[in-house]
């Protein structure tokens, strides 16, 4: 607990938390809704792509939709680390939070096994056996996590 109070009271956290601009905490939030925008905007368009949807469309073709993902886990790292410190102690002990931490962790690996296990691995004209259960263990994950994102506020 001392860390997460000591996080917490840091400068950066105090003005994240208390700054009288617009550069504080709504455009670090902002920027966090953008990057889950693109991450599992991203995400969301290969997983249903893999679970049929839109055939005509190659699975090759959303190669880049991967660097589309990854640019928004790394603005979402960033700016969930600036929220996160803003109000450490309320949140490094809040189960809701950790879900939270744990559905992240499991998309972003399901990600990586779909870029390993279906894009990398296999030619474009060759079906994975699990590509249909990655690709919607993928959309639960991201859209238990956004979830539990969203209750943060209220709950």
């Amino acid at each position: 607990m001392a860390i997460l109070t000591w996080l917490e009271s840091s400068s950066l956290s105090t003005w994240v938390r208390e700054g009288e601009t617009i550069w504080a905490f709504p455009t670090i939030l902002t920027l966090h809704t953008f990057g889950m925008g693109l991450l599992v905007g991203a995400g969301a368009v290969i997983d249903l792509r893999l679970l049929g949807i839109g055939r005509r469309l190659t699975v090759g073709a959303l190669r880049p939709m991967f660097g589309v993902m990854w640019g928004g886990f790394w603005l979402n790292l960033v700016t969930g680390s600036m929220l996160f410190a803003a109000d450490a102690t309320r949140r490094g002990t809040d189960p809701l939070f950790m879900t939270k931490l744990v559905f992240v962790a499991i998309g972003v690996s399901v990600i990586g096994l779909i870029r390993r296990n279906v894009f990398d691995a296999q030619e474009e004209t060759a079906a994975v056996p699990y590509e249909k259960t990655l690709a919607a263990l993928s959309l639960v994950a991201w859209t238990a996590a956004v979830t539990m994102g969203r209750l943060l506020a209220y709950v």
